[in-house]
């Protein structure tokens, strides 16, 4: 039997675990969610329905000339609900934002990665360093254990820049596979996850890119 994977964002301001009284968490439809990093406006924020092009456009982050710019938000478009719920902690020092879900044992550790596109070869877009020798936008941080800390996705910051299969984030804080106890259901990893982009940074570009959750199993 394979092993299943769940994946949530947390949309509470309340830092607790999945399955914590209280947690307020949403499924991804991974075929029909995605993530909008985005500065916010009017019509892109929580509880507002799916933007057009031209709205994200609108709620583009502005570069700045001099120091670098953590996107202010995340926000999960949720397709059965047809609505924007935005995801909380993003880059702050905040445990439980993103949720990890395993309904079986792995036969190797799960990591987080970050790619051009589904096709998983590529990383030259702007967002993941491309061929101009700029590190990574997206930084993230395995938080199954602990706390990412305090300005961990800035520079200096504890995390990793996601790029390929060279620089990834293993999501049971380096412990190798994951095994059920007798009588759990699932297994919850967690991870913080930030876009952050340079100070000075040369050429605007509006771009997607692709998270992937990477095991295997027996």
């Amino acid at each position: 039997m394979p092993t299943n994977l769940t994946v949530r964002v947390n949309t509470n301001d309340a830092d607790l675990a999945f399955d914590d009284s209280g947690a307020i968490y949403v499924d991804l439809d991974l075929d029909h969610d995605y993530l909008i990093w985005t500065a916010g406006s009017d019509d892109v924020k929580d509880g507002e329905n799916e933007p057009t092009a031209d709205e994200l456009n609108e709620a583009s982050t502005i570069i700045d000339d001099s120091v670098e710019t953590q996107v202010a938000y995340c926000l999960l478009f949720d397709y059965n609900a047809s609505l924007l719920d935005e995801i909380k902690g993003i880059g702050e020092n905040k445990q439980y934002v993103f949720n990890f879900s395993f309904d079986g044992d792995t036969a190797s550790e799960p990591q987080l990665e970050a790619w051009d596109d589904s096709n998983h070869n590529s990383t030259d877009k702007h967002v993941l360093g491309g061929a101009s020798g700029y590190d990574s936008f997206v930084k993230a941080k395995c938080t199954t254990g602990a706390l990412p800390g305090a300005d961990w996705a800035k520079t200096g910051g504890s995390h990793t820049d996601l790029a390929g299969s060279g620089n990834v984030v293993q999501l049971n804080d380096g412990n190798g596979a994951i095994s059920l106890a007798s009588g759990e259901s699932s297994k919850e990893l967690y991870a913080n996850i930030s876009v952050v982009i340079p100070a000075n940074y040369p050429t605007p570009a509006v771009e997607t890119f692709v998270l992937t959750c990477r095991y295997s199993w027996n």
